[in-house]
């Protein structure tokens, strides 16, 4: 239960805040909605801090501000289309409007809008730890070592502007729960496979994705590596059965890898 607010004036201040006992407090669409997740004595609103706003153009990547909303991100003139696809997900506008590109990675939900695809362009982290000091780390790094950096500060976060990728988001409504969110990038030659499988995995498929490197695989493939893998241990609840999800997952990989290469969906 909150039984104290802190609004921090700088960088320093926020992340020095920081504990077990606290969460930061962004757009407030997790912190503030009924049944939360986020468990936490003191919240710590990180909105009046001017460094965590802005996106600009950096070269050869776009810098976020951790604060920038999806709707701010999806209005950027700079923001690769990739990107915005996937703040796209996000069917209202009003929530668009709060939801924090910094929030919705620190919340590493399984049914994430923008995981997947940060996860396939191999973003990069800018993060700031309790002592004011700067360090950088990729987003599936921030994902998997989780218990270890959750109580760092996001600062801001860079997508590369050459990657291209591909993503498909898989839900009986716009507003309902995602069953799947998918997608596939290129960045550098190389390919990365982004999921986010409601109460399942939010994960990077590398041996799926490797295995794409090599030249198409059939939709029979793929659903065999999807079977195998340890982190998919999908269970029968009321967005369908597990043979269902691993086979909506397969051939949505295998559609999409047809899109990245030019073919039809």
């Amino acid at each position: 239960m909150v039984e104290k607010l802190v609004i921090a004036k700088s960088l320093q201040e926020a992340a020095s805040l920081k504990n077990a006992r606290s969460a930061f407090l962004a757009g407030g669409t997790e912190d503030n909605r009924l049944n939360s997740t986020v468990d936490a004595r003191t919240l710590i609103s990180i909105g009046r801090i001017a460094e965590l706003d802005g996106i600009s153009d950096e070269g050869s990547s776009i810098r976020i501000g951790a604060m920038s909303t999806f709707q701010d991100i999806i209005d950027s003139p700079v923001v690769p289309e990739y990107l915005k696809e996937a703040c796209r997900f996000m069917g209202s506008r009003t929530k668009r409007n709060m939801a924090t590109i910094g929030g919705n990675i620190a919340l590493r939900r399984t049914d994430s809008y923008l995981y997947p695809t940060l996860l396939a362009c191999c973003a990069k982290l800018v993060l700031m730890d309790a002592k004011g000091d700067r360090i950088q780390k990729c987003v599936c790094c921030f994902n998997r070592k989780h218990d270890k950096l959750k109580d760092l500060l996001i600062v801001e976060i860079r997508v590369p502007k050459g990657a291209r990728v591909v993503s498909k988001r898989v839900s009986n409504t716009v507003q309902s729960h995602a069953v799947l969110t998918v997608a596939l990038g290129e960045v550098e030659g190389k390919l990365r496979l982004g999921v986010a499988a409601k109460d399942t995995a939010l994960t990077r498929l590398d041996a799926i994705s490797d295995a794409l490197e090599k030249g198409p695989l059939s939709d029979e493939a793929i659903l065999k590596m999807v079977k195998s893998d340890e982190a998919l241990k999908f269970k029968s609840d009321i967005f369908g059965s597990p043979e269902y999800k691993s086979y909506r997952l397969a051939v949505t990989v295998a559609d999409l890898y047809r899109t990245l290469k030019g073919g039809a969906r």
